[in-house]
């Protein structure tokens, strides 16, 4: 099996070691047997949306923000396309702003792609490591942005009775959380792993994954946090 993968804007949305989502993903596929291409790609470089199997984009600062945005909106059809066909997409921290419908930064609005149906407004800065429940797990993650999501008409992404947090369509996943989300999560990446290789082949059997240093390192973030939230 081959899968191509795609890092979109490599050099302007990859803060908080975003970059090692696809380096932990890659890896484990290709330790599953699969043939795995990446291309890291910027701005002007041409985008064969349909092409890959998987896209990813971390943050980036404000200013590197709205550069891709203008680059994105050339790719706006072939992105509604890969949403609605369920092509896994995966956008952290501020980059899953981009797909909405419109950002309110203090100086300036911006229109969004419009493929989701929220906003994002820009608020007070929320700085600090989040835990939160998905399903029987709990994800762990770092946060530090402006932006907060409104008139949310999408599904969030993760929710507990304090907040609700990101958004998902179909295959599509937006999350504030930064950190990186597959290398701090393994159960997730196990999961996402899964749901990529079996979106390509439905009788494809995943093989035992050797995570035994990413479980102790998120054993002990898991019960550092609750420890401070007890505190």
């Amino acid at each position: 099996m081959k899968l191509k993968l795609g890092f979109f804007y490599y050099d302007l949305l990859n803060l908080y070691g975003d970059s090692g989502n696809v380096t932990i993903l890659s890896h484990h596929l290709k330790e599953q047997g699969i043939d795995v291409t990446v291309d890291r790609l910027s701005l002007n470089d041409p985008k064969n949306i349909s092409s890959y199997d998987w896209i990813y984009m971390g943050c980036g600062i404000e200013r590197n923000l709205i550069l891709a945005l203008t680059d994105l909106k050339k790719y706006k059809k072939e992105f509604a396309d890969a949403i609605e066909n369920g092509t896994h997409i995966l956008a952290t921290g501020n980059s899953f702003e981009l797909f909405g419908k419109e950002i309110r930064m203090p100086n300036k609005s911006y229109k969004g792609l419009g493929l989701l149906d929220f906003s994002t407004e820009y608020k007070p800065r929320t700085v600090h490591d989040l835990l939160i429940p998905y399903g029987e797990h709990q994800l762990v993650g770092f946060e530090n942005h402006s932006g907060q999501t409104v008139d949310n008409k999408e599904t969030p992404f993760l929710s507990d009775q304090d907040r609700k947090e990101g958004v998902v369509k179909n295959h599509f996943i937006g999350t504030y959380l930064v950190g990186p989300l597959l290398v701090r999560n393994p159960f997730f990446l196990k999961e996402y792993l899964t749901a990529i290789l079996n979106r390509k082949d439905p009788d494809f059997t995943v093989k035992p994954m050797d995570l035994e240093l990413e479980e102790a390192a998120y054993a002990s973030s898991v019960n550092t946090m609750t420890e401070i939230r007890l505190s």
